[in-house]
């Protein structure tokens, strides 16, 4: 495959699957391309798999704004208001009635929060776990909509490089737990994650990841 390296500039130009070094000062990001996406290095090295059990739905709660949708997940969502609303707790309801179920922020939009803390669209449970409730139609079979491709995704977002987008891992505290069990069971972000990157991407993208990201790994072995 060919090999790609950036020394002192931003420009990249890389047609179909390519391994790229980026030099940005003394700090070397390691990173591949495929067919037009950009994967961090860490996306292909991390084990993950997330344990609700123990983190308690940590991302449906932690961060200053909600998940990141767009125009025509909002569309949709909307248009599944008289089915979930049934099964949000009284405070989310208010929420939704008083600021609307998205906000906008830097130009870019986020569900709304209840108080800063959790989804809108998240319920906590007696065990004290987060649970989304457009899941739950969705595993109902009364909607075709799962959730937002940034929950799908999380803890993988998506990002900006070089006119690209660019899948970027986050590694949060309240996630120490998925990294745990990732490791113990040996299962990658990558194959956690491979249903919802096939979403995002469709299935020929998806197979040439994985295809790549398998051969990388088995080379470094």
């Amino acid at each position: 495959m060919p090999q790609s390296y950036l020394r002192n500039s931003f420009f990249l130009t890389l047609i179909g699957t390519g391994f790229v070094q980026v030099v940005f000062s003394i700090k070397i990001v390691k990173m591949i391309v495929v067919n037009g996406v950009v994967v961090d290095d860490d996306v292909l090295r991390a084990k993950f798999r997330c344990d609700v059990e123990r983190c308690k739905g940590a991302c449906c709660v932690v961060g200053d704004l909600g998940a990141p949708v767009t125009s025509d997940e909002v569309e949709i969502i909307e248009s599944l208001l008289d089915k979930i609303k049934p099964f949000l707790p009284e405070a989310n309801q208010k929420t939704i009635e008083a600021k609307g179920i998205y906000e906008a922020h830097h130009g870019s939009l986020f569900l709304t929060t209840v108080e800063g803390r959790e989804c809108v669209f998240a319920t906590i449970d007696e065990k004290g776990i987060a649970t989304c409730n457009l899941e739950k139609l969705y595993l109902n079979g009364e909607s075709k909509f799962q959730k937002p491709l940034s929950c799908h995704l999380f803890p993988i977002r998506v990002r900006q490089r070089f006119g690209m987008e660019a899948l970027v891992y986050m590694q949060i505290e309240e996630c120490e737990a998925g990294r745990a069990c990732g490791a113990n069971e040996n299962i990658t972000l990558y194959e956690f994650l491979a249903p919802a990157l096939e979403r995002k991407y469709g299935t020929n993208w998806a197979k040439a990841f994985l295809k790549t990201a398998e051969k990388i790994n088995a080379d470094e072995q």
